[in-house]
């Protein structure tokens, strides 16, 4: 089954807190208490949200996190590339650094239609933003969800 891991989960949760901040710096803790999440957890996820520049982090007393660009800006593949590397449907379309790749790929009948999947895919989720994500502060509802889906 394909599913987001809990990392990106808990990624998702905080930017989209974020996202509903206005501007203001949140901390890591009082995100894990309102969603009820690991905090360790939760700050190796904003560590490398920072370092990927979705999030910047404030120091001090009154430090925590604040969101680096505007939420139109912040697309799911950002997101998800942040917390786990890039996006890959199949080992095939996933060509390792080292050159080796997937067996099966001179004998594979259905590399070309999991390619198409594999691009589709990563188009929709570049096409979603934290914006779209974060609107009304809900989960969308599921005429919103054919609505982005037929998109």
């Amino acid at each position: 089954m394909l599913s987001l891991t809990r990392k990106t989960e808990y990624g998702l949760i905080a930017v989209t807190h974020l996202a509903h901040s206005e501007q203001r710096v949140v901390s890591a803790r009082d995100i894990a208490e309102k969603y009820d999440v690991p905090l360790p957890l939760l700050m190796n996820v904003l560590k490398k949200l920072n370092r990927t520049g979705i999030v910047n982090s404030v120091r001090g007393a009154r430090g925590g996190y604040i969101l680096a660009a505007p939420p139109e800006e912040i697309t799911l593949t950002a997101l998800i590339e942040a917390v786990e590397g890039p996006v890959h449907l199949t080992r095939c379309t996933n060509p390792r650094q080292d050159g080796r790749t997937c067996n099966l790929m001179k004998t594979c009948p259905v590399r070309g239609a999991l390619g198409k999947v594999h691009r589709e895919l990563r188009s929709f989720l570049s096409r979603v933003t934290l914006a779209d994500v974060a609107r009304e502060g809900h989960a969308p509802q599921q005429d919103d969800q054919a609505k982005v889906l037929a998109e």
